[in-house]
């Protein structure tokens, strides 16, 4: 795992070298074991390569003079020694690479590229990834099982490569600069750019205080800045003759429609999991694992315990409990960690007042609001983890999005069957009594006529319900409108924001935003961030590519039956997972007790944030509405508590992030 940053001018310039040396320690965090930079000369020879050490430490660039230059941090992983430093080159020096990730069969994918003739000097994924490129040119990332971010600098084709895994488990972020582009893993790196500016983007802004939705596009809340998506791939020219008006290409890597299955029983998917399990093992330093408590981690923690794992599982599990509270998990944690002999259970109790003394840090690494405490859950089981030594967690993120864990999946199915005339199976879904847990029968038919109206008109009735349920933003910022895409300098294929051609029907659909735009990024960001900020790598085993495409290309029936949700993943885990949990029918998770903490602790954080001089000058707020909103709040609402700590958590982040410098 590591962070990585660059600049593609579009001519040299003096002070090139100097900022990536800045964006890349700006990422210490990321890796703290290791670190180094490359700026480029005339005709793409390296002028100055360099090692970084810790932030502050003087680095002896010279004179050197620049118009492309990569850096990255590393976290030690996969062979810790100097054979795996970063930025990494081909043998002629005439291609460079930086990676934030990991390819977990680049034992595989290595010994195919011997076959070739290939050689290897170490046994890190990072030089596997380097020559399978220079194999198979950008066709390499086809063939890889994983998560990254990757930056390739092409001197012979005259082009700089960069790649985001299928579902952007790792960032990648850009802003337009100098004439060409700057990259990084995290937004603060861009903003300590000259010229990089921190005015929020109105429609991003408003899109997270309506709905506390993040990376659902590539926009980011800065106007800025912006990301790759998930599964892209851009291309930029550096040929000289063109660099004076920079233009790149995105393309979409996946879904590529290239899967052919058609075995979806339980057997198969235990074959899948299994084996992204024990890829996903592969690593230098000790692995442990978050348990929750749900179907998802249990699933993890279970299959490990039933294979015979490698000396790196260290057994250890941690899970965030909340003694005496509906929300706490600690029993259903509790009867994993007794169905697998040998795990060593850790807990950590989050505090209110600890999330209060740690707001500005958690902001800090986020460079983006938190929609919820609930973020904070998961932060202190990252924080516990590292104190522990444990430096690589596996987590179950996904694994809702695959199989339909959440109750939202119900609707468009039923508005599925109605569509395709099924009236007889729509009406046993309906009448199901275990739908009836999450929706009266009106509620369910309701939202599922909506699922089946054209997307113009769902936009449009979503708009009148949003102005009506937050009176308390300003007239301005509801009508900000739809969030826009990169930057129009960069040529855009039609169906961007699309879901893949592969999903037809409205129940397909869905499930493609769930993963791709709607519920699944906002998770990967926020286990990035958090796992990153105290220098862990965080795998999620349930994205692995092959369980992905099975899930995805399954039928509805495996997601949705009988009002039952995900009915084939827990027949895949009946043998595995205890009685208790596989039977469990709500969805908690590391959940925060919103209501409480903002009636109680946290009370004086938000009191502060809202009576400030600053917070009335955003002109983002109308405080009529902000106060019959803290009326609510008081009579235990949890909506208008959810609501109003992204109200307070927006100042904050405007503070730290708007306000000030990005500052370590």
């Amino acid at each position: 795992m590591c962070g990585i940053a660059g600049i593609l001018a579009d001519a040299p310039r003096d002070d090139v070298p100097r900022l990536v040396e800045r964006m890349t320690q700006l990422l210490h965090h990321r890796g703290p074991d290791d670190g180094g930079a490359v700026a480029f000369g005339a005709g793409g020879r390296p002028a100055v390569t360099c090692r970084l050490a810790a932030p502050g430490e003087p680095v002896a660039w010279g004179a050197a003079r620049a118009a492309v230059a990569i850096g990255a941090r590393r976290l030690a992983i996969l062979d810790r020694s100097d054979a795996g430093h970063q930025p990494m080159s081909a043998p002629d020096g005439h291609v460079w690479l930086v990676f934030n990730g990991e390819i977990y069969n680049y034992v595989e994918l290595r010994e195919e590229l011997r076959g070739r003739g290939l050689s290897f000097q170490g046994a890190s994924d990072t030089e596997v990834a380097l020559a399978a490129y220079r194999a198979w040119g950008t066709a390499c990332f086809a063939r890889f099982r994983g998560m990254w971010a990757i930056a390739i600098v092409d001197w012979v084709a005259g082009r700089a490569v960069l790649s985001r895994d299928r579902l952007g488990i790792k960032p990648l972020y850009l802003a337009e600069w100098a004439g060409g582009h700057a990259f990084a893993s995290e937004i603060k790196s861009l903003l300590a750019l000259p010229g990089v500016g921190r005015d929020a983007h109105e429609g991003r802004l408003r899109d997270f205080l309506v709905s506390g939705r993040l990376d659902h596009t590539n926009a980011t809340l800065f106007e800025s800045v912006w990301q790759l998506g998930p599964g892209c791939r851009l291309e930029i020219d550096l040929r000289p003759a063109t660099m004076t008006s920079p233009l790149g290409r995105i393309h979409r890597d996946w879904p590529n429609g290239a899967a052919d299955i058609c075995d979806w029983s339980p057997p198969a998917v235990r074959e899948r999991l299994d084996d992204a399990i024990r890829l996903h093992l592969r690593s230098d330093v000790p692995v442990g694992s978050c348990l929750s408590g749900g179907l998802d981690s249990a699933a993890i923690v279970t299959s490990v315990h039933r294979m015979t794992p490698p000396a790196v599982w260290s057994r250890h599990a941690f899970t965030a409990v909340l003694p005496g509270d509906a929300l706490d998990e600690s029993r259903y944690a509790d009867a994993v960690v007794a169905a697998c002999p040998g795990v060593i259970a850790h807990r950590v109790a989050p505090e209110p007042h600890r999330l209060v003394a740690d707001i500005d840090r958690i902001i800090w690494h986020h460079d983006e609001p938190i929609a919820s405490p609930s973020v904070f859950m998961q932060w202190e089981v990252m924080r516990l983890a590292r104190e522990t030594g444990v430096v690589v967690l596996l987590d179950g993120q996904g694994g809702d999005e695959l199989w339909g864990g959440y109750p939202g999946y119900l609707p468009p199915y039923l508005a599925e069957l109605i569509r395709n005339g099924r009236l007889v199976r729509a009406a046993h879904e309906w009448l199901a009594k275990d739908g009836r847990r999450h929706f009266t029968r009106t509620s369910l038919l309701t939202r599922a006529v909506a699922h089946a109206l054209p997307l113009g008109l769902r936009k449009a009735l979503r708009h009148q319900r949003d102005a009506r349920i937050h009176p308390h933003l300003a007239p301005e910022l509801l009508d900000a409108g739809e969030t826009a895409l990169p930057p129009h300098r960069l040529r855009v294929p039609r169906g961007q924001r699309e879901s893949p051609d592969r999903a037809r029907g409205v129940f397909a659909r869905f499930c493609w935003e769930q993963l791709l735009f709607d519920s699944l990024p906002s998770l990967l960001h926020y286990e990035d961030r958090n796992s990153m900020a105290f220098s862990i790598e965080a795998r999620v085993p349930l994205l692995d590519a092959p369980l992905v495409e099975l899930a995805m290309l399954a039928p509805a029936t495996a997601k949705v039956s009988g009002g039952v949700l995900r009915p084939l993943w827990r027949a895949a885990l009946t043998d595995r997972v205890p009685a208790d949990v596989l039977a469990r029918r709500d969805k908690i998770g590391f959940t925060a007790p919103t209501s409480a903490w903002m009636r109680g602790p946290l009370r004086s954080w938000w009191q502060d944030l809202l009576a400030s001089h600053s917070f009335r000058e955003r002109g983002c707020f109308e405080p009529k509405g902000v106060a019959r909103l803290v009326q609510r709040v008081e009579t235990g609402d949890e909506f208008a508590a959810l609501t109003l700590w992204r109200t307070a958590v927006v100042e904050a982040w405007a503070r730290r992030m708007l306000d000030q410098p990005p500052a370590a």
